[in-house]
Order: C-alpha cells, then structure tokens, then sequence
C-alpha cells in the first residue's frame, strides 16, 4: 500500500467546522495528515493518531518557503497560500520524507473514503483542485512547478500580490498537460457552489472531467461509516452517489451533531441522520427554493463583476 501524507496550512481561528474535519481524518486511517498552524487546538486533544500539528508563526513559514527560492517571494496573506501549495513538496520536503505521494487538502470539507477512489496506476500528479491534489514523492516531480508550460510560471506566480489559482487547472493541470505528464483529474468529489443557498453541486472543472455534474430538486449530502454520499430521487425512485470528500467554500456550518456518527451536511450546518432519506427529510435539511438560489446567484455574479473590475483597473495601473 502507498504511504500517503495530505498537507493542510491554516493560520487565525480554526473554523467551526474543524471537529468535523478531524474525525472524517480520523476514519481515513491509512493516510497521515500535517496541519500547519499557529492555531491553539486544545479542545480538540488528543488529536487523532494520523493527524498531526506542526506549530509554526506564520513569519517563520514564510520564511521556510523564503529559502527555497533566489527571489524575493510575495506572501502577505495566509490566503495566498493557495499559490504554494504546488511547492509544498520542496518547501516540507524533510517532513515528508519516507511517503510514497504528498497532497495538500483543505479543511472547508468533510472527507469520506479518500483511498477507495485513489487509481490504481501510479500518476505523477492526482486530481486538479485546491482542495485535494496528490503529488509522487520524488525530487523530480516536487521540483515540477518550476518547469516551463502552461500560462502560468511560478516566478510570476509567487512575486506576485494576486491569487493566481497556482494550484488548480490553470496552473499546475495545464503545466503537466503541456510537459505530457499523464494525471488523473476524475471529478470523484462534492464540490458545493456558492451560488445557492442549498448544497448544489458545483460546475467548476466540469469540462475537465470525465464525470458529468447533475443536480436534482431533492438532494441531501450527507456522511455515514466514514464516507460521503449524496441522495436524490429522479422519477420518484431514490438513488445514491457516493463521493471521496465533499467541500464547501465559503459556508460556515454549525457542528450539531453531538457526536452522532453519521449526519447531514447542510448549509445551516451538520445535523444527526434521522435514518432512510426520504423527501420530507430533504425538504427538512435542503429544501428546493429556486428562487432563493436565483437571488443568491445574482448576488455572486454581481460581486464577480466588481472584482473583474477591480482587476482590470489594477493590470491597466500596473502598465502605465
């Protein structure tokens, strides 16, 4: 079996969602997790046995990232974060030594059955997403961010002020497409768009994969014996997917399970299951109001709009 290490960086107030987080780490038992943090944890000791936390400032990541490089770096903001995660493997490269593959996974999610979904062929690169991203441990390919392709190069990338999205198909999916590197990019897990006000699945990457993304009016997310599903019903028969983590940007939710093994995942939090879905659960815990979700979409697609904006005024003063 390949060792498996998934990096996580997180500075500030762990997100309410974190307990939740820790026990869907928890059941993937076969693969350790590394938080880098300067958050104070204690109320979540003792810690599962996979997960461990490294204590560092945010200066003094910084800085270990600061000595990988003959350039002055830009990294002000944990959230800029995003934009290293393809150097994560040089940056730890002492930490994650004796591991097979290294990834970086965010905490916004609930994981379920990660490895169950994992290829069998060995893949230099697996998946395309910030939130989950596997890489092969070697020397070669945690230098690979590094090599010419693709629009983005890591030197822009990282003497720059802007998120970039380094980390994601624009970024390190295109590099290895363009060296001819083969990845596997199947679309096995729940993205949740922040465009609606109920749990729908995301478009993003769609174009990419070689799974389709279909929502239904009655649909629950939910996280039972360590993994994460989803039902629905089309036709008035139930049906259920399983995926290997779901993630949910943007959202805050509410841990009311009080320790309940199994639980909904909503957007007004997690929720103990109350047995077989039927549709009055779903229009409990993610009812179908297309009308909030047009007015929550507006909403998106009108703050999209000032940001484009914002960019476009910022490239045209970087020129002159």
């Amino acid at each position: 079996m390949k060792k498996i290490v998934l990096i996580a960086t997180y500075f500030g107030s762990l997100p309410c969602n974190f307990g939740i987080w820790l026990k869907s780490a928890e059941k993937n038992e076969s693969i350790d997790f590394m938080l880098y943090s300067d958050c104070d944890i204690k109320d979540y000791e003792p810690l599962p046995k996979n997960v461990r936390i490294i204590h560092i400032e945010f200066n003094k990541i910084k800085a270990l990232f600061e000595k990988c490089f003959d350039f002055d770096i830009v990294l002000d903001s944990p959230y800029k974060f995003c934009d290293y995660k393809p150097a994560y493997g040089l940056a730890f490269e002492k930490d994650i030594a004796g591991y097979d593959y290294w990834g970086h996974v965010d905490i916004d999610a609930v994981l379920g059955n990660i490895r169950k979904f994992l290829p069998e062929r060995d893949y230099e690169k697996i998946y395309q997403t910030g939130h989950l991203t596997l890489y092969r441990n070697t020397a070669e390919n945690n230098r690979r961010f590094m090599l010419d392709g693709g629009r983005l190069g890591y030197k822009e990338v990282f003497t720059s002020d802007r998120i970039c999205v380094f980390d994601e198909a624009g970024g390190m999916q295109e590099k290895y497409e363009c060296l001819g590197i083969p990845t596997y990019i199947s679309r096995d897990y729940a993205d949740i768009t922040k465009r609606s006000v109920r749990f729908t699945l995301s478009q993003t990457f769609m174009e990419t994969s070689n799974k389709p993304v279909v929502n239904y009016n009655e649909q629950i997310f939910y996280y039972e014996n360590g993994g994460v599903f989803r039902d629905y019903f089309k036709n008035g028969k139930l049906y259920t997917n399983e995926f290997n983590y779901i993630h949910f940007s943007s959202r805050k939710p509410q841990d009311f399970t009080e320790g309940a093994e199994s639980f909904y995942i909503t957007s007004d939090g997690f929720f103990p299951k109350e047995g077989e879905t039927t549709p009055e659960i779903i229009e409990k815990y993610n009812p179908y109001r297309p009308e909030l979700d047009a007015a929550e979409a507006k909403r998106w697609a009108k703050d999209d709009k000032k940001k484009k904006i914002k960019n476009l005024v910022r490239r045209i003063k970087e020129k002159i």
